[in-house]
């Protein structure tokens, strides 16, 4: 027989800021002196630099930020609202859009 789930009082919710971690820092100083030495430095090694590349870091860079969208969140219970920021859905590049594998399913 299922039991029904316990109530967890999660309190306030607290939008992540992306802008505070070292990795967003280090993307946002670098990538473009990436691109402009990937020529000379990589791309014997690694291929020739990929126009999508710049999709995804601009959109990893734009992802939780309010300024580019948001979906407002409302309870219909108790009418508490919330604004939820939109993603960029950069899988394997963005560690917010990515998430972390369950220990269910981890390959050995």
């Amino acid at each position: 027989m299922l039991q029904p789930a316990a109530r967890t009082d999660f309190g306030v919710y607290e939008p992540r800021n992306p802008r505070v971690s070292h990795y967003y820092r280090c993307v946002e100083a670098h990538f473009e002196e990436l691109e402009a030495v990937w020529d000379d430095r990589y791309s014997r090694l690694y291929g020739f630099w990929r126009p999508y590349a710049m999709e995804v870091i601009y959109r990893y860079l734009d992802c939780g930020d309010l300024h580019f969208g948001f979906a407002r969140v409302k309870c219909k219970d108790c009418g508490h609202e919330y604004l939820l920021p939109y993603s960029c859905k950069r899988r394997h590049f963005c560690p917010c859009c990515h998430p972390p594998v369950s220990p269910d399913f981890e390959l050995n």
